[in-house]
């Protein structure tokens, strides 16, 4: 044991340093030997100490007591070359390993008082305790109030190491918060934006600041920014200004470019016909015809774009290939009429759940409603006397459509039994705390693809809520109605995008097919 102190010590010995660095390496061995830990891992983390000690005196000259997040960060980047300091666990994968003991000494320096801090980490935490508490008197789940501690409590340590007050958070501090490297201590915590995605864990540190206004605790609530130097955000200002896209839309443009660009690259001004047509067919070649359409619309917008403000050559967009599609070449994905009403009647009415989602199928299987209309339905929308509905579809012109008895029936019994009462203007809302919005489509998508699975009718086809749409398209032109009739339905802008639907009634083909010729069959 002599001998092991001998060679601690001795290793403790920073050259040319003044006195404060030994005696703060000594204190830290010290309490990691009075905690019990193991002699190989005291060596380990004693000698990340001692290399971060030495970078901080002799590379970034930044005062002990100052360390935070920043100096942190700048450590854990740098190239090093400190004399002595140059060893296997300082290169590569095994790099974050070896910021342990930095960082345990850092927290062992703000609990002796070397390292200035706000001192509010245990303050913040016990807000966090009575914000999980008023969550859990809301009725959350339990998953819900984990994400919650999760996702706040490893803001709370961010601030403090960021060395920023609570009352001194606004939206750029949010905005680091999301994107910054995670070298936080006490948790394996990683980037928010790869580990919630950026609009999660921004909506909950929003809701806890909620709190924390509430409580008189801040003045302000600080209205985060996920992506805060986007380079897309001008491309999604022109989609927005000058062609009027939805921002649904813009997402899913901005999102396609995004995968784009890191085969183009960022300098628009050396794009030529040959490097877009290369990438794009590359990119085509592993796509699906749908996700093929949309790369090459949201390609040909992007190159209007950066033609417009002069940024490259013009006619590039000539240069975009065009994925082969036929009009008409395909059949529209439906039910039987049967397997709907199957699904419809699989909802248990005697549950919250289910009185919710029978509304929601009778909406889509009597009216064809999108997803995106059932979502973006408010309760102005609905009128009562007419027995209409107000729906804004793709094209975002309000049209009324005629509300039928039983659709009407079921919507009523949710507005009125079971839909929670919040200042929300959306008429279908989560039924388990928070009492907020469906998020998207994608909610009612699921709503649907539960029902065919419970009623049998999920293998059969592609599920999701537009198979309601196809199959209420189909069994209105089987029974007899015209074209025209489903076209205005179904809000189609054109004929032609309603003629997809007369491939389906096989009764009327089969008495308008002229016999083949001979004997075949």
């Amino acid at each position: 044991m002599r001998a092991t102190m001998s060679s601690l010590n001795q290793c403790m010995r920073l050259p040319e340093s003044g006195n404060l660095l030994p005696a703060c390496l000594q204190d830290f061995v010290r309490e990691l030997e009075r905690a019990g830990r193991h002699e190989s891992l005291i060596r380990r983390q004693r000698r990340a100490a001692r290399h971060f000690l030495f970078w901080l005196e002799r590379e970034d000259g930044t005062e002990l007591e100052s360390v935070d997040d920043a100096v942190l960060q700048r450590f854990s980047r740098h190239e090093c070359t400190c004399p002595q300091m140059r060893d296997s666990t300082w290169s590569g994968p095994r790099r974050r390993r070896a910021m342990t003991g930095a960082l345990k000494l850092v927290r062992f320096l703000e609990q002796t008082g070397v390292v200035r801090h706000p001192g509010e980490l245990q303050r913040g935490f016990c807000l966090l305790e009575s914000f999980l508490d008023r969550l859990a008197d809301d009725a959350c789940k339990s998953s819900t109030i984990a994400s919650y501690r999760l996702t706040c409590g490893h803001f709370l340590v961010w601030i403090h190491q960021a060395r920023v007050k609570l009352e001194e958070v606004d939206s750029h501090t949010v905005s680091r918060f999301l994107n910054h490297d995670c070298l936080c201590w006490g948790a394996p915590f990683l980037n928010p934006i790869k580990l919630f995605t950026g609009r999660r864990a921004a909506f909950r540190v929003q809701q806890f600041f909620r709190f924390l206004v509430d409580r008189e605790v801040v003045s302000a609530l600080p209205v985060p920014d996920p992506q805060p130097d986007d380079s897309l955000e001008r491309f999604r200002d022109w989609l927005r200004r000058h062609r009027g896209v939805s921002d649904a839309s813009i997402r899913i443009y901005s999102r396609n470019v995004s995968t784009l660009l890191d085969d183009l690259g960022e300098d628009a001004g050396v794009y030529s016909a040959a490097l877009v047509r290369d990438v794009m067919l590359q990119r085509l070649t592993e796509a699906s015809l749908p996700q093929a359409q949309s790369l090459t619309t949201a390609m040909r917008l992007y190159l209007r774009f950066l033609t417009s403000v002069g940024e490259c050559r013009p006619g590039l967009v000539g240069a975009v290939p065009t994925p082969p599609s036929w009009r008409l070449s395909t059949l529209p994905r439906y039910l039987p009429l049967s397997d709907i009403e199957r699904a419809i009647a699989s909802c248990d009415t005697t549950s919250v759940v289910g009185v919710r989602d029978r509304a929601v199928l009778l909406l889509l299987a009597r009216l064809g409603l999108r997803a995106g209309d059932v979502v973006a339905l408010e309760l102005d929308d609905i009128d009562w006397r007419q027995a209409r509905l107000l729906v804004c579809g793709k094209s975002r012109r309000p049209t009324g459509l005629p509300l039928p008895q039983d659709a009407g029936d079921a919507l009523l019994e949710y507005i009125e039994r079971v839909r929670p009462v919040v200042c929300e203007d959306k008429v279908f809302l989560r039924i388990p705390a928070p009492h907020r919005p469906l998020q998207d489509s994608t909610s009612i998508s699921a709503i649907a693809n539960r029902a065919l699975s419970r009623a049998g009718a999920a293998g059969r086809t592609p599920g999701g809520a537009r198979v309601f749409r196809h199959s209420a398209a189909t069994g209105l032109v089987r029974s007899g109605a015209s074209l025209e009739l489903v076209g205005t339905l179904l809000r189609h802008r054109l004929p032609n995008t309603t003629a997809i639907y007369a491939k389906v009634d096989v009764p009327m083909l089969l008495e308008v097919a002229e016999p083949w010729i001979g004997d075949a069959r």
